[in-house]
């Protein structure tokens, strides 16, 4: 049963890793390049949507599709820290819910309809990224499984250098505004700020009780 679980697994780690490793190839050389982008897209039907939207969303696709076939237990680890991460995954994954609701559907997508700093864009500039690079870790910590470390560690890399692609594209967009918006949120998470929240929180549910 094990080994049939694998075999099933083979081809999507290979197809995966051939997909993450073209997405990550043009993510660098849109980092690296003054002229070349793939992201932000310049918008639908151009040729850096048909190629990047299918690429990246497959690539989503592919880590869950992992995470179901590949339960070997890579690292042996502990059922509760699994369990943990499970619940964690649930958690990040509703906090990134709310942070695109808060930014909206185009500017996600790479529109252009304003710069946002209010909710939760007052604690990260990436709040979107920053969920999702800790969902798929999540996702391979609960899965435990070899190839969805692979595959989830490629998702998580994707998600971080979309954030530095998109950063010059926003401040030729946003100029000055953004520049000022970046000295103020940092671009993952405020953790001081959240220390900060917590330690409030706690307090005032101990004078409540």
């Amino acid at each position: 049963m094990r080994l049939k679980a694998w075999d099933m697994a083979t081809p999507i780690l290979v197809i995966g890793l051939a997909v993450a490793g073209l997405l990550l190839l043009l993510l660098l050389a849109t980092l690296l390049s003054g002229t070349f982008r793939i992201w932000p897209t310049p918008g639908p039907g151009t040729w850096q949507s048909h190629v990047f939207w299918p690429l990246f969303r497959g690539l989503n696709f592919l880590c869950f599709v992992m995470a179901v076939v590949d339960t070997g237990g890579y690292l042996g680890l502990p059922i509760w820290l699994r369990a943990l991460a499970l619940l964690a995954l649930v958690a990040s994954t509703m906090v990134f819910i709310y942070a695109f609701y808060v930014l909206g559907r185009d500017n996600s997508y790479g529109a252009r309809d304003g710069l946002v700093t209010r909710g939760i864009y007052r604690w990260s500039r990436n709040p979107q990224n920053a969920m999702l690079v800790v969902v798929y870790g999540c996702l391979a910590v609960a899965t435990d499984g070899g190839g969805t470390y692979l595959l989830c560690s490629s998702m998580m890399a994707v998600y971080a250098l979309m954030v530095f692609c998109e950063e010059p594209w926003l401040e030729r967009i946003y100029g000055s505004s953004f520049r000022r918006y970046c000295c103020q949120v940092p671009r993952f998470i405020n953790l001081r700020r959240v220390l900060v929240f917590l330690q409030v929180s706690a307090r005032r549910c101990v004078s409540r009780a």
